[in-house]
C-alpha cells in the first residue's frame, strides 16, 4: 500500500480546526506529524465489521461513534459512545487509555479523521471499514 502522509494531514486539519485548544503548526510539528502519518497504512487500522466485532468482544474495545447525535439516536453499534467528530479534541478525557478503540461513522470518512487524530494522541485505534454501512451491511446487531 502506498503511504501518503500529506493526505492524512489534510484529513486531520478539519478536526484540529474544531478544537478550542490553541494550535499552531511550526515546521518541526508539521514534519513530526508527516513522519507519524507516513508510518500508517490502511492495513494497520482498517477492520471489516466482523473483525471489529471480534475486537470488541475479545479485547473489550471501547466503541466510538463520531456521527452527529441524530444519526446515533437512529441506530448505533451496541455499547457505542457518541462523541461527534467536531467535539472529539475537547472530550479526550472520556476515552480510555490502554484499551483499544474501535471508531466508526456513516461511511468511514469522519472515522478516518478521528483515527488519525487519536493515533497522534497515543491511542490504539481501529476503524470499521465502510463504517455504519459496513456494520449494518454485515447484518450485525444494532441498538437504538
Amino acid at each position: 500500500m502506498p503511504k501518503w502522509p500529506w493526505l492524512g494531514l489534510l484529513l486531520l486539519l478539519p478536526v484540529l480546526a474544531q478544537t478550542k485548544l490553541p494550535t499552531f503548526f511550526s515546521p518541526p510539528t508539521v514534519k513530526e506529524v508527516g513522519s507519524f502519518l507516513a508510518t500508517i497504512t490502511t492495513d494497520d487500522y482498517n477492520r471489516d465489521a466482523v473483525e471489529a466485532k471480534q475486537l470488541m468482544e475479545f479485547m473489550e474495545a471501547f466503541v466510538l461513534d463520531v456521527r452527529p447525535p441524530q444519526d446515533y439516536k437512529n441506530g448505533h453499534v451496541p455499547g457505542a459512545v457518541n462523541i461527534p467528530l467536531h467535539e472529539l479534541p475537547n472530550r479526550l478525557a472520556e476515552l480510555p487509555k490502554g484499551k483499544p478503540i474501535v471508531v466508526y461513522c456513516g461511511s468511514s470518512h469522519r472515522a478516518a479523521m478521528a483515527l488519525l487524530f487519536l493515533r497522534g494522541q497515543g491511542y490504539e485505534v481501529y476503524n470499521i471499514r465502510m463504517g455504519w454501512k459496513g456494520w449494518t451491511g454485515a447484518g450485525l446487531p444494532v441498538e437504538k
